[in-house]
């Protein structure tokens, strides 16, 4: 869909937004207002165990959300918003040692700041409101973590008419890749900074990658390097 509906709705748990300086010299700051709102940006993080990627189709039956990141952006590519949420897995109540180790969230952390999904989803939607949503996703795929939000929508039998309207913005940065002559193969949003020279930038966030909220600054880094501008093409 080319627009969204922002129904419900719930606080929204947020933190300071960081300053983050970048070798460009440009500096991301926070906006008072939303005159400038163009997008936003976000990145999921979810139940897996180790050899998740060689299962295949087996391998993601039953994955579970555990982290919603998000930030909007504006059209010079200037954070005014920020949104973190965490997400009490049903299906898998325990995190495996794998996913801790990966992301670096615990068992202790989502007990303690945790939600369940429908209130996390309904959170999700009044931050985002009708604006489009970016996510990451080296595949095939028209709507990145577009994917598992509907995978998570029919496990909790919840319908809802008017989705975020969901894109993958990985195909831009394939194009970007191709015209300055990177050549790379794959890639995870949470790559992406290191890959531009950029992951110094990130270090104020104490995150490390395969942290949502650290993977949607990286993509950011890389929209600003590569010099992003939407112009709803993506």
């Amino acid at each position: 869909r080319d627009f969204c509906l922002s129904r419900g709705l719930g606080d929204v748990y947020k933190r300071q937004i960081p300053d983050l300086s970048y070798s460009s010299g440009k500096v991301l700051r926070h906006i008072s207002g939303e005159t400038l709102m163009s997008f936003v940006i976000f990145d999921t993080e979810f139940t897996a165990d180790k050899g998740l990627l060689e299962a295949g189709f087996d391998g993601w039956k039953n994955r579970e959300i555990v982290q919603i990141a998000a930030i909007k952006v504006t059209s010079d590519l200037q954070v005014t918003d920020e949104l973190n949420l965490y997400l009490k897995p049903e299906i898998h109540p325990y995190l495996s040692d794998y996913f801790v180790k990966l992301t670096g969230l615990t068992d202790s952390l989502i007990d303690e700041k945790g939600v369940a999904f429908p209130d996390g989803y309904r959170q999700f939607k009044l931050f985002a409101g009708n604006l489009v949503c970016y996510s990451h996703d080296w595949g095939n795929s028209k709507i990145a973590d577009g994917e598992i939000m509907a995978e998570m929508l029919a496990h909790y039998k919840i319908y809802d008419n008017y989705p975020p309207c969901y894109k993958n913005i990985a195909p831009w940065f394939k194009a970007r890749y191709e015209e300055e002559k990177i050549d790379i193969k794959s890639q995870a949003s949470g790559e992406i900074a290191q890959l531009l020279g950029q992951e110094k930038a990130l270090t104020s966030l104490g995150l490390g990658k395969h942290n949502a909220l650290y993977d949607v600054y990286s993509i950011l880094c890389g929209l600003r390097i590569l010099g992003f501008s939407d112009d709803g093409t993506v």
